[in-house]
């Protein structure tokens, strides 16, 4: 949210078929049996091609997602229901769209009456209008539409809080404090958690949705929550984060709400999240689960993998957005770029469990805009694509959760495998003029394999489906277009078995 505003032991792994560990090939060392259809052809590379750095690769990814903030608030209020279930197939049907499987559910703190800043969507209303006060049937349109994601495909959901409801503020607002410092009472600590925790009980209880996650802080290191904002935020300082930390995790024991941990900070740049970590207490750092980091700024992406191994954590990159994206038929493909250079550093050097995007919808008359979809919440109820969206359907469509992500050696390309599948899965991100790129797949087994699939995303195609390439004894070599993105899709192959 830059202008608005359980990695539990997970293997970092080769095994990718099964029980067949996938051989470490180093240079001069381990010979491989191939079992290349004789009839394919060797490629002559005219250039050092690309290789697949199969001792970097990891097997703990479990998909991609977005936040139900706050295009779900609005989005499940609309009456047509017909316009609904198209843009939920988009974002979340594996087969007729972009296919995310995790959620984040914005837990709304519930503005002041009084106070009428909040941006179209983001006035999420909150559960506890006032103390000792519940109200049960708040948020209908998030909670909807959160359901029916859950319908086509979601499996898992994390819960966050923007800021505690407005009653519990020293400010009276969900937008800030007057100078952009701390904004929860001290005395309303224990509240509040007792209110996240309520909320996810309720949930558990009422509506049979468990949220693996709660995280009770957004961007807390950041100092631009200030009331009279056109969104809710709220500020805490280091110290204060641990003890919100704390509370919230025995809050949840207390109510025997097991299912559900504790990620944080979510802070807005990695090495925000970094040093953080660096301050938090032993207990706060135990009551942590998942360190969940948004990478809009930050360089740390090693130091912060090495520090969740190290804790034996689960991460998440669990916030990213780019904004200015333009409708499918105009040409500006900056923040199409800019989306395909963040996913492919974020997944080949912080190698998170999870990436996930900000908000998939965005209202269309926003000043920055950062949806993959556009959509009129204010007034006719329509939509329309941006070029954001295919240039994410070109990494979502085929590395799926559970592939194997792998690394390669160098900077604009990414692999992933999937073994239930059997398909390997290449993507290219280039900004250049038009070329081709080749790829050294020896001691992969693709013996059924003569010709590969490739999608485009570029100034003139959509995530067009383009005409298959040959498939080559030692490799691929793909023509790339200026300004584009491209995924290979290989189908029916095997990884390198010592």
């Amino acid at each position: 949210m830059a202008d608005r505003k359980q990695r539990f032991s997970g293997r970092r792994g080769l095994v990718l078929a099964g029980t067949v560990l996938l051989a470490l090939v180093a240079a001069g060392g381990i010979i491989m049996h191939h079992y290349k259809n004789p009839s394919l052809e060797t490629l002559v590379f005219q250039e050092d091609p690309v290789r697949l750095k199969l001792e970097q690769s990891y097997d703990h990814f479990e998909g991609w997602g977005t936040s139900l903030a706050w295009w779900a608030n609005d989005l499940g209020g609309w009456e047509n229901q017909a316009k609904v279930d198209e843009i939920m197939d988009l974002v979340f049907d594996p087969v007729k769209g972009l296919g995310l499987n995790i959620v984040r559910y914005n837990i709304g703190g519930g503005e002041n009456p009084e106070m009428k800043e909040l941006r179209p969507g983001g006035d999420v209303p909150g559960f506890q209008p006032k103390p000792g006060v519940w109200d049960w049937e708040a948020d209908a349109g998030q909670r909807s539409v959160l359901q029916s994601a859950i319908k086509r495909g979601v499996n898992i959901t994390e819960a966050f809080s923007n800021s505690p409801p407005y009653w519990m503020t020293i400010s009276g607002s969900v937008t800030g404090a007057e100078d952009g410092g701390s904004n929860l009472r001290e005395d309303q600590y224990d509240t509040f958690a007792d209110y996240l925790t309520e909320v996810v009980k309720h949930y558990r209880d009422t509506w049979g949705i468990t949220f693996r996650t709660l995280n009770p802080l957004n961007e807390p290191s950041a100092n631009w929550w200030k009331k009279g904002n056109m969104q809710e935020g709220s500020h805490f300082n280091t110290e204060q984060q641990a003890a919100m930390i704390k509370k919230t995790a025995a809050s949840l024991r207390s109510k025997g709400l097991d299912g559900t941990v504790i990620s944080a900070a979510d802070d807005n740049s990695i090495d925000e999240t970094m040093f953080n970590f660096s301050l938090y207490d032993q207990d706060t750092v135990d009551a942590v689960q998942q360190i969940n980091t948004h990478s809009y700024n930050g360089s740390r992406m090693e130091e912060l993998r090495a520090l969740a191994d190290k804790l034996g954590k689960k991460l998440w990159m669990s916030e990213y957005g780019t904004g200015g994206s333009e409708p499918h038929h105009h040409e500006d493909m900056t923040s199409v770029q800019e989306l395909a250079e963040r996913i492919m550093f974020d997944l080949k050097i912080m190698q998170p469990s999870a990436w996930v995007y900000w908000q998939a919808v965005e209202d269309e008359g926003a000043r920055n805009n950062w949806g993959f979809i556009h959509a009129n919440f204010n007034g006719d109820e329509q939509y329309e694509m941006t070029k954001q969206y295919y240039a994410m359907a070109q990494f979502t469509k085929y590395i799926r959760p559970g592939a194997v992500i792998i690394p390669t050696d160098e900077g604009s390309t990414l692999a992933a495998y999937d073994a239930k599948a059997q398909r390997l899965v290449l993507v290219i991100w280039n900004e250049r003029s038009a070329e081709s790129k080749a790829f050294d797949l020896n001691g992969w087994d693709y013996a059924q394999t003569t010709s590969a699939q490739v999608y485009q995303t570029s100034p003139d195609h959509n995530m067009q489906k383009l005409e298959d390439i040959p498939v080559y004894a030692n490799g691929i070599e793909v023509p790339i277009a200026d300004n584009s993105i491209t995924t290979v899709v290989l189908e029916g192959v095997r990884p390198p078995a010592a």
